[in-house]
């Protein structure tokens, strides 16, 4: 009688009973099965079909691909489950060793591509994201968001920064304080420097890309420090009333912002409802003389943002509604997601009731640009480009860049950040 042992005994068991034994497996001790001899091999890598790959993905736990929202002008595809797996195994281990190069390159593409694909809010709260789960583990047992990197990672650094926006960096200890504020000089420094807002970039946070615009992340990830490390000087119950979102990867799921579920038909940004809009700007005595100061230390000189320097902020509420497909809205495409047009007013906590109006569409790099007007008394005032920051009706908002609505040299600028909220405020809390 034959007695079999280790891998042998799994080769002479049907494939499908062999692969639902593997599926328990972590997918490491998988791969380090698959070395034992060519049959382990074939039964791993050449399997006909993708189930044992599929099996393994679902089970370690990551959300289903097959649910998440596509980016915009992606077609379904048949997902290579063995590649998604390894890329994000790798992934961990690259963050956790601190490895660069192209691997670390390769581990930040894995990381947006682990947030495209979470697995949108539902209509039923209480379903959370294996995706951002795993990712939260992962970035909060190493530094790799704090790196520095080459000129040519900064738009995927700076895009998975922009969307921590500082979750991990709570200033708790002397290090943390030290590198928050270097990354507040830095960011100030960045985001208040005029020269950064031109007419071939729309005056916003983008950068000319080989098929038309398309968001520079660098700036999006100053623009956000820039604000989320002011809004933390606020009182807690002040944050509280105004709805700042939940922190954390969670609220960039698709559909997570408030009323995602009751918008209309066509409004798939979800753009009707109230917002709640942080606005930064610097005193104009200030923003001029950093920009053009002829002190001995020149313009632009980082020493003038100190750890004492205070920029405002304002808070704004506003109030908008998606315009009627049959009321003008000029739909240059056939497409699940036509341009948006939208109109509303607003209201702030040191100034009367504006109009709005603006428009919300896709780039070339199939990030969401949100650009509005303001208006005071019929007289148009200021404009602000914004993005999207995360999926589709994230509870994350927008965030962007205010600037004088003629663009006339010298306008001022700032950054702003926006967000669903449930319901508007009693007059009195504005």
């Amino acid at each position: 009688m034959f007695e079999f042992t280790g891998a042998s005994a799994m080769l002479f068991l049907p494939r499908e009973l062999a692969e639902r034994i593997l599926i328990f497996c972590h997918p490491r001790d998988v791969s380090n099965f698959a070395q034992t001899c060519r049959g382990a091999h074939d039964l791993v890598y050449k399997s006909k079909d993708q189930y044992l790959w599929r099996e393994l993905f679902l089970e370690l736990p990551f959300d289903d691909l097959r649910k998440a929202v596509l980016p915009f002008g992606a077609k379904k595809v048949d997902f290579d489950w063995k590649m998604e797996l390894q890329r994000r195994i790798e992934a961990e281990k690259v963050a956790q060793s601190a490895i660069e190069g192209p691997d670390f390159t390769r581990a930040l593409q894995t990381f947006m591509s682990v947030i495209e694909t979470a697995l949108p809010a539902t209509a039923t709260p209480g379903t959370d994201s294996t995706n951002l789960l795993w990712l939260d583990g992962v970035l909060q047992k190493c530094a790799f968001h704090y790196f520095l990197v080459p000129s040519s990672e900064r738009q995927l650094h700076g895009r998975l920064r922009a969307y921590l926006a500082l979750w991990h960096e709570n200033g708790d200890t002397d290090e943390s304080r030290r590198r928050l504020n270097v990354l507040r000089r830095t960011s100030r420094c960045y985001v208040y420097d005029l020269r950064k807002y031109e007419e071939e970039t729309l005056w916003g946070p983008y950068v000319v890309g080989e098929k038309g615009i398309k968001v520079n992340w660098e700036h999006m990830e100053h623009i956000v420090t820039v604000v989320a490390m002011k809004l933390r000087e606020l009182p807690l119950l002040a944050l509280q009333i105004y709805g700042y979102p939940v922190p954390g990867l969670g609220g960039l799921r698709a559909y997570s912002a408030p009323h995602s579920f009751s918008r209309k038909a066509h409004d798939w940004a979800g753009v009707s409802g109230v917002w709640r809009r942080f606005v930064c700007f610097m005193d104009y005595r200030d923003l001029f003389a950093f920009n053009f100061s002829s002190s001995r230390n020149g313009a632009r000189d980082p020493s003038f943002f100190g750890e004492n320097y205070q920029e405002a902020i304002r808070p704004v509420e506003l109030h908008l509604e998606v315009v009627d497909p049959e009321d003008g809205a000029d739909a240059e495409t056939i497409t699940d997601y036509p341009p948006l047009f939208f109109k509303g007013f607003s209201r702030g906590s040191h100034s009367g009731e504006a109009a709005v109006e603006g428009s919300v569409r896709f780039l070339s790099d199939g990030c969401i640009r949100w650009f509005f007007v303001t208006k005071y008394d019929g007289l148009t005032q200021w404009s602000a480009e914004g993005v999207q920051l995360g999926n589709v009706c994230s509870m994350a908002g927008v965030a962007g860049i205010w600037t004088g609505a003629f663009h006339e040299e010298a306008d001022p600028a700032g950054p702003f950040w926006m967000w669903k909220a449930h319901s508007a405020l009693p007059f009195y809390h504005n």
